[in-house]
């Protein structure tokens, strides 16, 4: 137990801007400002996490945190980075400024090659990704078009699956012994609409499955 304990704190004080007052007097500001580089964060976060232990009247040392943001920095804005974070529909990272900006941005280029292929797009909207609007305007039309379909495949999935789970919980108030019949007949009534419309929901998600195998990969 005190081993889980130690490493959610030690989790918590890599990812976590609010520091309690424990988090504060135990910081290494040189390994948080690294880590907070490696997650993506600029070193602005410096100042949510001072602020947090001014509050009890601990102090944050900001050379080392700056010193060890450098270094994080260096490993993060790097070509191999840059490409993973655009084939991953990331936005650019705001930290990755010059001279450390021209690798990442060159791998930022190589992963939207990957990244707005109208497949690539339909997957990652079908998994409930946003657009990050990052595709450059010669792309643009085919992402936004297999980008649009999985956004219908994803919404029709929460759609039936709210619907499933309501005609079960009709199912379950019809056959509760202590409801009127009346009651019990309606629950039942409704609890077949819901699964219909369900049903529905489904067939129109098939639909815009195959319209999705005609996208280029």
């Amino acid at each position: 137990m005190k081993a889980t304990t130690a490493l959610l704190s030690l989790l918590c004080l890599a990812g976590c801007a609010v520091m309690d007052a424990d988090d504060c007097a135990q910081a290494n500001w040189r390994q948080l400002g690294e880590r907070d580089a490696l997650d993506g964060h600029t070193a602005d976060r410096f100042g949510k996490r001072a602020k947090a232990c001014r509050k009890h009247q601990i102090g944050a040392d900001q050379a080392a945190y700056e010193s060890g943001h450098a270094v994080g920095q260096r490993a993060y804005c790097s070509a191999p980075r840059g490409e993973t974070d655009a084939a991953a529909g990331r936005s650019p990272a705001a930290l990755c400024l010059a001279p450390l900006q021209p690798a990442y941005d060159q791998g930022f280029t190589r992963g939207l090659q990957t990244f707005c292929r109208p497949r690539n797009a339909y997957e990652h909207a079908r998994g409930g990704g946003s657009d990050p609007r990052t595709c450059p305007e010669i792309s643009r039309l085919g992402f936004e078009a297999g980008w649009r379909l999985g956004r219908e495949v994803h919404e029709l999935e929460q759609r039936r699956q709210r619907l499933l789970n309501d005609a079960a919980a009709q199912r379950r108030r019809a056959g509760d012994d202590k409801l009127k019949p009346e009651e019990r007949q309606q629950a039942s009534r409704r609890a077949s609409e819901l699964e219909a419309e369900a049903s529905r929901a489904r067939s129109r998600q098939r639909e815009a499955e195959l319209d999705a195998l005609s996208l280029p990969r």
